[in-house]
């Protein structure tokens, strides 16, 4: 079946869309779902990426006609499509030709079939396989207008990644490659200790142990995701030699940032991103836009989100409140993204996630949240164009990198400490009422006044440390730790010295790190006396009074009285050394305080509001610009904002100035005018 030739418009974003699956139903009851689609305000729809099996049902015989369908009812309607590639669910035929395809576990036992991912993407026959379902599938709709995106897998994430002799003869090269030979090796992981040194690369093992070293590890991690990486690579290669209309190809992908983000959408034209928030961490959200966002200049889409709940077999959630909904599906496009797709437009009559919420029930009923649904899809036509024409605007920067994660996950310095620390250091930031880039180590700063790096073990990534000093002296103000800069590149640690740079940078003397699980030390402020709730680490600084922003009390007569956050002037800028984790109240004030320091407006901000300047390019000869200011209350609670201009509500019309409130998640967006 040839693409009909007759084509409507299809729609333009922002997007509101969900993950369909036609394959599960009876073709009779498509119609029904589009008419449904319409009625709520559903512009775009995800189809494909589990459907292998319909698609080929034999090795080289291929049948699209029934995809055709779908894809033609949905465009004929106005509804856009996003078109997945389905190699996350291999037929079963391909693993009973080829049963090495298989994924294998630290057990040594491989997969079985029956779930999703279960091949490993290093293997050649499922690699070759894969191929071919995406070129035929390039071929059949890579011009077809309805398309408006494509989805490579699903997910695709290493987590302990694959133990086959395919992937062990790979991550061996891998090393090789790196280290150029096994005695640099032996001498950069320190495998005198333990009597762990190598004669050759062959003898490398697998890390299928939990103790075992860290090195090693933290290589068998990188290495696991760069596969991943690879294996999408050869898709995109693909796709982008037959799509031919402009749509966008890209790679849905998760809240864990084991996987090099910047690397893998290297060869991809937009960023995807899957998460499953609750009402408790909505911020963190935030957090992930605030991120992902900056990795490429088209807007990024949020793949998958829920309604109302998420489930598989059980339910791990529960309701939400009124206007959660349309605010968890607003902020992608607040802070930066062009469409927000929830999982799953019907839930599944049998199989797989039968208990995950949706906008229709399996039956085809409406579920509760099918009326905020159709608000939210107004809320999306009203504010496009203010949306579509404007960017995000950002002046401080917040690091974040898969190195780091992944030194984490391999080492964790202290327990409690590990990488779901990353985004506290965030919120009370946000809180201040500015908006943050969240950026990796290679992001460049001079665009930023204000930066600050938590828990960042290793600084060695690329020249960041010598751009860091640069952008310090020439004016930034940088608040660093704690557990930052403590680490080399391999996650060794520096065998002369405490720190890679700090101390060269400020000429500040360390004398101690000390963990704290017990809450036997206390850090109060050096101003006030007041104590500042912290826990857990301890940098001990050997600091004059002037510069002292906080001295330990407790936990040994050695440490008492000495300082833990220290400031030091560096050139024009300014560096502070937070030395251990800081309640969120304690937190916020200093980040305020540097916020200040850097010639950053803020604390206009009242309650849990993420406050989001957004500018466009020049409109006219004369450089006007359309800009303004979206403000987005994420916690269910009342908030206010102070203008300090008259604005216009994009929504109503109306004029606003002065105090402003919002009730709980409430919206506005606002445009200058």
């Amino acid at each position: 079946m040839t693409p009909n030739t007759t084509r409507q418009p299809v729609p333009l974003p922002p997007y509101l869309g969900a993950a369909y699956y036609p394959e599960d139903w009876p073709e009779t009851e498509i119609d029904y779902d589009i008419a449904m689609m319409k009625k709520v305000g559903i512009t775009a729809a995800r189809i494909g990426e589990f459907a292998w099996k319909k698609m080929e049902p034999a090795p080289g015989q291929y049948d699209f006609g029934w995809l055709h369908t779908v894809v033609n009812k949905l465009g004929d309607a106005g509804i856009a499509v996003v078109m997945g590639t389905p190699t996350a669910t291999p037929p079963k035929w391909l693993s009973n030709l080829h049963p090495d395809v298989m994924s294998v576990n630290a057990q040594d036992r491989p997969a079985s079939h029956g779930g999703r991912r279960h091949c490993c993407s290093n293997n050649v026959r499922y690699r070759n396989a894969s191929a071919r379902i995406v070129e035929a599938m390039a071929k059949e709709f890579g011009d077809d207008p309805y398309i408006v995106g494509w989805q490579i897998d699903n997910e695709i994430y290493s987590w302990d990644g694959c133990y086959c002799p395919t992937c062990l003869a790979k991550f061996r090269d891998f090393l090789r490659k790196k280290y150029g030979t096994v005695d640099a090796l032996n001498t950069a992981w320190n495998l005198n200790l333990f009597s762990q040194a190598y004669d050759n690369f062959d003898e490398i093992p697998a890390p299928r142990d939990a103790w075992h070293n860290p090195h090693l590890k933290l290589e068998w991690l990188t290495f696991g995701n760069e596969s991943h990486v690879e294996f999408v690579h050869m898709q995109a290669d693909i796709l982008h030699r037959y799509v031919k209309n402009g749509a966008p190809v890209g790679t849905d992908t998760m809240p864990f940032n084991g996987m090099d983000y910047r690397h893998l959408n290297e060869k991809l034209d937009i960023v995807q991103f899957n998460h499953y928030n609750e009402p408790h961490n909505e911020w963190q959200c935030c957090f992930w836009f605030d991120y992902l966002r900056n990795f490429k200049s088209h807007p990024f889409w949020n793949t998958e989100t829920q309604t109302s709940w998420n489930g598989s077999t059980d339910i791990g959630q529960s309701i939400k409140p009124d206007g959660w909904c349309r605010v968890n599906s607003f902020l992608p496009l607040a802070l930066g993204g062009e469409a927000n797709m929830y999982w799953i437009w019907r839930t599944h009559w049998a199989g797989h996630e039968l208990s995950h919420g949706s906008v229709l029930d399996a039956s085809g009923r409406p579920m509760h949240i099918f009326g905020e649904v159709r608000e939210t899809a107004d809320l999306f036509a009203k504010t496009a164009d203010f949306i579509n024409n404007t960017k995000v605007c950002a002046e401080v920067a917040f690091h974040y990198t898969s190195r780091n994660w992944n030194m984490h996950n391999t080492q964790t310095m202290v327990a409690g400490a590990g990488n779901d620390r990353i985004p506290d250091f965030y919120k009370p930031l946000a809180d201040c009422g500015v908006r943050v880039d969240v950026i990796d180590a290679h992001e460049d700063l001079s665009k930023y006044k204000l930066l600050v790096s938590p828990m960042m073990m290793t600084l060695e990534e690329g020249d960041l440390p010598a751009r860091i000093a640069e952008w310090v002296k020439n004016g930034g103000v940088w608040i660093v730790g704690p557990l930052s800069d403590i680490r080399n590149e391999i996650g060794a640690r520096y065998p002369h010295k405490p720190f890679g740079m700090l101390e060269e940078l400020t000429g500040a003397e360390w004398l101690y790190g000390i963990p704290d699980r017990a809450g036997q030390i206390s850090a109060v402020s050096a101003q006030t006396g007041e104590e500042l709730g912290s826990s857990l680490w301890y940098d001990i600084w050997d600091e004059i009074p002037e510069n002292t922003l906080a001295v330990v009390r407790g936990g040994h007569s050695a440490i008492d009285g000495k300082a833990c956050i220290i400031r030091r002037k560096v050139g024009r800028g300014t560096v502070i050394l937070l030395g251990t984790f800081l309640s969120y109240d304690a937190l916020k004030a200093l980040c305020a305080a540097a916020l200040t320091e850097a010639g950053i407006p803020h604390g206009n901000a009242e309650g849990s509001l993420m406050v989001i300047p957004r500018k466009g390019e020049p409109v006219s000869a004369n450089g006007e610009t359309v800009s303004g200011l979206i403000l987005v209350e994420y916690a269910g609670a009342p908030a206010a904002y102070t203008l300090d201009r008259p604005m216009k509500n994009v929504v109503t019309g109306e004029t606003v100035s002065g105090r402003v409130t919002l009730g709980g998640y409430g919206i506005l967006v606002l445009e200058d005018i």
